[in-house]
């Protein structure tokens, strides 16, 4: 009787050192979870690495691209850009400082974004957070579908997506930018809510095709 007393009051013991092992891995886990921000969920997209791009010479300089997919051609943009869109659709400066646009010359309501520009600030999550801020105050009806922390090519990157009205109707947007020694780049697609299964393989060609 001894000896099983014995080994339930070490069984005891040892249940009390697991649980309080635990709560304190726990305590810890939980402690490092509330030093993110919790409304932007830090998020590694493995999918969102661009392709090794090889020059003819096989060095592996990047002074040339990979061929850009079926249907789409290579374009350039400010700060070194370089990214695909469909043939034929027509590129034209945006408002914005290093931001280009092009437009589906079928479908005035289907445009893409792409550029890049200096940023003082690497905090490229707090850039973003800013950015949405003031365009929900303008916009109509906005509403966040995601805003990530991302890693793009081994750099810090945040992928938005969010949709509003733009009088026309419910458009559906998604962006991605990452920083790059000292410059912020990025790429975006938008179209109608309704269709807007028939721009995100746009959206991921670009994602996949980008550089630097």
């Amino acid at each position: 009787m001894k000896l099983v007393a014995s080994i339930r009051s070490l069984s005891s013991r040892g249940l009390a050192v697991c649980c309080a092992a635990a709560y304190v891995l726990v305590s810890a886990v939980l402690g490092a979870t509330l030093l993110v921000r919790p409304d932007v969920p830090s998020v590694t997209e493995p999918g969102l690495t661009p392709p090794t791009y090889i020059s003819d010479d096989g060095s592996g300089s990047t002074t040339t691209t990979a061929r850009p997919p079926h249907g789409f051609q290579r374009v350039s943009g400010p700060e070194g850009i370089q990214t695909v869109i469909p043939v034929g659709w027509r590129i034209a400066r945006a408002g914005a400082p290093g931001a280009m646009r092009a437009a589906d010359p079928e479908d005035a309501g289907r445009a893409l974004g792409y550029g890049g520009a200096p940023s003082e600030s690497e905090d490229i999550t707090g850039l973003r957070l800013t950015a949405e801020s003031e365009f929900a105050e303008r916009a109509t009806d906005y509403e966040r579908i995601a805003l990530n922390r991302a890693v793009y090519g081994g750099h810090r990157a945040v992928e938005w997506e969010y949709e509003y009205d733009d009088g026309s109707g419910r458009q559906h947007v998604h962006a991605l930018y990452w920083h790059v020694d000292g410059v912020e780049y990025f790429v975006y697609a938008s179209g109608s809510a309704d269709t807007w299964s028939r721009m995100k393989p746009v959206y991921d060609a670009m994602v996949a095709s980008s550089r630097p």
